[in-house]
């Protein structure tokens, strides 16, 4: 098999510029969720997420998890993602009285599960063997209540820094 070579060109001195890595080499999408007293089950799948997709899920993990951990109250926090914030999804956590905490567009800062996701895709990137699936469901394994809880507490420390900055992204 012949390769194929790439031509670059440049002014002399400089070195070619190299071609970025993908941004989501392999894509496999997760939904979970976490709170105070612990994580919901954690979803996988391939392909694009659309609003139908998004209630089917929220129906199979998000509503069995609040009804055993928080039968008497909750809030529900997620990002403004259009599918998130579809009219299907509002007419399926109104009917299924999902509290629903709306948050300012584009504030990651606000959003404690981002954190998570961050150590997720080190603990992936660091420790993946066979598949990322079983990566992911690995590391969902080492998310306990207390993990939970310092995410969430983290909010102490951005809020006041948001506020700051007039909702912009911190960096925190």
């Amino acid at each position: 098999m012949e390769q194929f070579k790439k031509r670059s060109y440049r002014k002399k001195k400089f070195t070619p510029k190299r071609k970025p890595k993908p941004k989501h080499p392999l894509k496999v999408h997760v939904w979970a969720g976490k709170s105070r007293r612990g994580k919901t089950h954690v979803c996988i799948f391939n392909g694009i997420m659309n609003a139908d997709l998004y209630v089917d899920i929220l129906a199979k993990t998000l509503i069995p998890f609040i009804k055993e951990k928080f039968p008497n109250a909750h809030r529900f926090m997620q990002d403004n993602d259009p599918k998130h914030t579809s009219r299907t999804a509002k007419m399926f956590m109104e009917e299924n009285n999902i509290n629903w905490w709306k948050t300012p567009a584009e504030s990651p800062d606000l959003n404690p599960i981002e954190n998570l996701w961050h150590e997720m895709k080190e603990y992936i990137r660091k420790y993946i063997k066979p598949t990322k699936e079983e990566a992911i469901l690995k590391f969902w394994e080492t998310v306990t209540v207390e993990k939970c809880n310092r995410y969430i507490d983290h909010l102490k420390t951005v809020i006041p820094e948001v506020i700051k900055v007039n909702g912009q992204a911190t960096g925190y």
